[in-house]
């Protein structure tokens, strides 16, 4: 090969590795942002509740990327499923069932309660048997959605 054709295909490799380096950089800006909180109530993963009660507990929807940032507050119970029963509906989520789980206040805290979905409810990462207590930082999936409690 020629020198002329090394030097390019040097610079060809360059130009590539930045571009590599600049996505995993936009990637991991993407996570870490602070989401812009959408308003409760707009379009698809709506809530009915909206008013925040002083040391009610509020939950921050993390994934999907298209509904990140949206919250609804905890103030005696949440249901979550696909239907419009549910205080919070996300009917784009084909593995949420009609009525997936349940996050209440009792007197010892929060709980997250399965519904005997189908796919399952998991928190940080862990299947939920029955019914499981959560709190500020724990992470709730229920099909591909994934809410953390803030507080």
């Amino acid at each position: 090969m020629t020198d002329q054709l090394l030097t390019v295909l040097k610079i060809l490799l360059l130009a590539l590795i930045y571009l590599f380096f600049a996505r995993v950089l936009w990637a991991v800006w993407s996570e870490v942002r602070t989401p812009v909180a959408a308003t409760p109530g707009t379009g698809k993963g709506r809530a009915k509740k909206k008013s925040v009660p002083k040391g009610a507990s509020v939950f921050v929807v993390i994934e999907p990327k298209q509904h990140r940032g949206r919250t609804y507050t905890l103030s005696n119970a949440l249901s979550i499923g696909r239907v419009d029963d549910n205080d919070i509906i996300i009917d784009d989520d084909t593995f949420i069932s009609s009525h997936h789980a349940r996050i209440e206040v009792r007197p010892e805290g929060v709980w997250v309660v399965d519904l005997k979905s189908t796919n399952g409810s998991f928190v940080n990462g862990q299947r939920l048997t029955g019914e499981r207590s959560v709190r500020k930082g724990d992470r709730i999936q229920v099909g591909s959605t994934v809410l953390e409690m803030r507080s």
